[in-house]
């Protein structure tokens, strides 16, 4: 039978129902049970394979185009390389020589707040796909019901129970055939967006990994440079002890009491950087306590010192990896995911297809219904069509692709940064291994200065202008050189960060 249904669409209904009342009037019960087997034999082998989809996804040749051309833009050099294991993310600490710092980047992935709600993330990506795959799936359920009602007086009839009861039962299966693939679609972008949301969890695991490296690194350098202002105090005080002596021994008093106010204001100053190296030091200490989870009390003691790199940057990097970091491969993802929604909103065009049917026993008397002659069934199928809805469907595609257009673009300028990140840390780290051997070298000059211009001082040879010259000049370049040395331990952390793992293409744990 077929019938208009309005606006919405026209549907096709064909339907079969009946009682067991006389043999041949109907398909018998058994029958029913062996067709419905055979479509179910059917879907089973179909479904794995395609979702009852008789249709290739659409848009498979035009996304390869577009990422190939995306990653195009990249010099030849650059390739892309299999997913790197878990134990990329920190696999790379080795380099830094410091249990200490391995210790604390397993706090912070194990208790950091922001890294649980990434993974909670995952969590739900992967539940979403279940409740798209569902949907390939016949749906089945079971109902029954008992009834006990009786008649108005004056609706009675003679010889007819007042008093009449229902026994019922039915199991019902209904069936969106996915002929064109729609359902299928929405399970491919499901299945995108979980791939996506794995890979910004292990992005957000490599990025806390390499936040907390920086920070323990920040809090070592604060700490090493209070610990300098407290040897430059401690020095500056000899110094004044040494003036001191001279204004006592009554030596040219004028030049003498010039000499210790101008030592005790270098004290003064000494100290004020000691205050403000020690409040640094301290909010150092709390940003730590945040990544590692705790609750910020500026009582982390951190790694102490600085650890020492154990070796250097391979020549050639570049030529072996980059688009292995997980942020590009999550954007990647979300392409994909994009294209299978423009892809399910073109099938939304097309005709949808309905397979339903019902099998069960009904009664006047409870003990009947194991009988033959209680059996009810009934198979039907039904396929819609839209008609006219004001131009939403159309709208719904022009929506579709103007999203995979953005992603499109998102994965691009992805790409662009990072390019501009792997080589903004390849040439930091040769400026910064050139800087620190220079500031090395400044720093053992500097300390000689100062022991001769302390001699010579001693010996009437200089004036206390160049003593504390000369140690204002050493204190200088030892903090020089403590902050060079952290910038290129936070650099390097930055440079894996950047890769996406270790230097190799095949990074270990």
């Amino acid at each position: 039978m077929a019938r208009f249904a309005g606006l919405s669409g026209v549907k096709f209904h064909m339907a079969w129902q009946g009682l067991a009342a006389k043999k041949g009037e109907m398909m018998s019960f058994d029958t029913f049970l062996s067709r419905m087997s055979r479509v179910a034999v059917i879907c089973g082998v179909m479904l794995p394979a395609a979702g009852c989809s008789f249709f290739k996804p659409l848009g498979t040749k035009r996304l390869n185009a577009d990422l190939l051309a995306v990653q195009g833009t990249a010099p030849d050099r650059w390739v892309m390389l299999p997913k790197p294991p878990a134990g990329a993310a920190t696999g790379w600490l080795d380099d830094f020589g410091s249990t200490k710092l391995k210790a604390l980047v397993n706090r912070a992935i194990t208790a950091n707040p922001s890294l649980k709600a990434a993974e909670a993330r995952v969590r739900q990506a992967r539940a979403q796909v279940v409740q798209e795959g569902a949907s390939l799936f016949p749906q089945v359920g079971v109902n029954g019901f008992a009834s006990r009602a009786q008649a108005p007086g004056d609706q009675r009839f003679a010889g007819i129970n007042q008093i009449a009861n229902r026994f019922n039962w039915t199991v019902n299966v209904a069936w969106d055939v996915d002929f064109w693939g729609v359902v299928a679609d929405g399970r491919r972008a499901a299945v995108a967006r979980m791939e996506a949301s794995d890979e910004t969890w292990h992005a957000a695991r490599l990025s806390l990994a390499a936040n907390t490296v920086q920070t323990a690194v920040t809090l070592a350098e604060t700490e090493s440079l209070r610990r300098l202002a407290e040897e430059n105090i401690r020095v500056r005080k000899t110094q004044l002890g040494i003036l001191e002596r001279q204004l006592d021994r009554g030596i040219d008093p004028e030049r003498a009491a010039l000499d210790v106010t101008l030592s005790r204001a270098d004290l003064a100053r000494a100290e004020s950087t000691l205050q403000q190296r020690g409040r640094t030091a301290d909010e150092t200490r709390r940003a730590l306590e945040a990544l590692l989870g705790d609750y910020p009390a500026g009582k982390e003691g951190g790694i102490g010192t600085l650890p020492n790199l154990h070796r250097g940057v391979p020549a050639g990097l570049p030529s072996e990896m980059l688009l292995r970091r997980p942020d590009l491969r999550a954007a990647e993802r979300r392409v994909a995911a994009a294209l299978a929604d423009e892809s399910s909103a073109k099938k939304a065009l097309l005709p949808s297809f309905r397979i339903t049917g019902a099998f069960g026993r009904t009664s006047q008397q409870l003990h009947q219904l194991i009988r033959p002659e209680s059996a009810l069934w009934n198979l039907g199928t039904q396929a819609a069509q839209t008609i006219f809805q004001g131009g939403r469907l159309k709208a719904g595609i022009d929506l579709e692709r103007a999203r995979y257009d953005e992603n499109l673009q998102t994965y691009a300028n992805s790409v662009l940064t990072a390019f501009r990140e792997v080589e903004t840390a390849l040439a930091a780290e040769q400026f910064l291994t050139a800087q620190e051997a220079a500031l090395q070298q400044a720093a053992a000059l500097a300390s000689q200065a100062e022991k001769l211009a302390l001699s010579q001082y001693e010996k009437g040879l200089s004036d206390v202008l160049t003593l504390l010259d000369t140690r204002q000049r050493t204190f200088d370049a030892e903090s020089a050189l403590i902050a060079v040395k952290a910038q290129r331990l936070r650099n390097r952390a930055a440079l894996h960060l950047a890769l996406g793992g270790d230097f190799s293409s095949t990074a270990t744990p």
